[in-house]
């Protein structure tokens, strides 16, 4: 009979050996670079050599005392013998001692491949995954092929102008409607820096103010549709799909960029609805960030 696999753990802040950096995703290694203060990593060593790694975010004066697990891999050689467990254990096990209530978790994963990571993070004591965005990314001549893109227009009483062409007046009035008519996951000013003035635009109905189509530049080639938004009279009448039709016929002529990406957040299942019956392409790639939590008892 096999004995056990022994292993070691150890904590990093500060900084992380290159040796244990190459487990974690491109994205992470290159905060790592200079590692925040509130990042910490815990690696598994087995007989002095790594053999993964699970990367956080502490709390930063949060009453709630909630971490967040940014990374965890393990050796693909090493792989289905336990040591994810073991490491995510010896995680919790630090983290309530450092009085953290809660740990969560949120990973990018189509729905075919995420079943076997859900097993895993259900195996450690964490709750259900569950959706909370879906990520779609393009071509921006794909939203071209769909029938809507090329039938639905705005009628005349509707007008599109930059984002740089608001008043004062109209600005304020909008940050007013901030929790009332529209909600702050929607705010169209949010991060405003980011922001492309030029080719986001509001909507307006007889000089009204009443939407926005807000994108922002997400790399050399490609620029991300940030928000949507239509008030709701204006939702029943599909003003919504026209303006991102309008958007998109634009778009299929941009001369920087190619690619798409934009983002529906889960809990809106009307668009989540809209998405799958209506923007179907093979072109199209769905990604979903599942979330999950554990409670640290």
């Amino acid at each position: 009979m096999s004995q056990p696999v022994r292993v070691e753990f150890v904590i990093y802040q500060k900084a992380i050996p290159v040796e244990f950096q190459t487990y974690l995703s491109i994205e992470h290694r290159a905060v790592l670079k200079q590692m925040p203060d509130f990042y910490a990593c815990v690696g598994a060593l087995i007989q002095g050599k790594p053999a993964g790694v699970a990367l956080i975010h502490l709390p930063v004066l949060d009453t709630k005392r909630t971490a967040k697990l940014l990374d965890i891999s393990i050796d693909q050689a090493l792989r289905r013998q336990g040591i994810g467990r073991a490491l995510m254990n010896q995680l919790c096990l630090l983290l309530r001692k450092a009085g953290v209530h809660e740990l969560t978790v949120e990973y990018m994963m189509s729905e075919i491949n995420q079943p076997k990571l859900s097993a895993f993070f259900q195996a450690c004591g964490f709750d259900l995954s569950v959706p909370g965005i879906h990520v779609y990314s393009s071509s921006l001549q794909v939203p071209s092929e769909f029938p809507w893109v090329r039938s639905l227009s705005l009628p005349d009483s509707f007008t599109t102008r930059p984002f740089y062409s608001i008043s004062p007046e109209e600005r304020e009035q909008i940050q007013g409607g901030l929790g009332e008519w529209y909600p702050s996951i929607l705010d169209p000013f949010a991060e405003e820096e980011l922001i492309d003035k030029s080719r986001s635009v509001f909507l307006r109905h007889n000089g009204e103010i009443v939407g926005w189509l807000i994108f922002e530049h997400f790399d050399d080639k490609t620029i991300l549709c940030k928000t949507m938004f239509v008030r709701t009279p204006f939702q029943r009448m599909a003003r919504g799909v026209a303006l991102m039709a309008e958007a998109s016929r634009r778009l299929s002529m941009d001369p920087v960029y190619s690619e798409l990406v934009f983002f529906v957040e889960a809990e809106n299942q009307p668009m989540v609805k809209f998405i799958k019956k209506h923007v179907c392409s093979p072109h199209l790639k769905e990604e979903i960030l599942w979330r999950s939590q554990k409670t640290l008892h």
